[in-house]
């Protein structure tokens, strides 16, 4: 938790900082890397915080069923009804 109010801190210190049409170096380029800096650090926080979970219960991605996993179809193998 301490490593996410890091990242709260820096992202809006780093925020208050950029101005993208300033002659200043520090405000035009430095802070927006800074800023893009925490915010990639937060997603990384939260996919490892709490993790991709969609599409991985027990079901699988395609659902359970009788047929192995794979839901519906026929199986194939027909003329096409010519």
């Amino acid at each position: 938790m301490k490593s996410f109010m890091v990242n709260l801190i820096g992202l809006a210190g780093s925020w208050y900082m950029v101005d993208l049409t300033s002659e200043n170096s520090l405000n035009s380029i430095f802070a927006p890397l800074v800023f893009s800096g925490f915010l990639i650090s937060s997603v990384l926080w939260f996919i490892v915080k709490f993790g991709v979970t969609q599409g991985a219960g027990t079901a699988g991605y395609f659902g359970s069923g009788d047929s192995g996993g794979f839901s519906g179809g026929d199986g194939g193998g027909g003329d096409g009804g010519c």
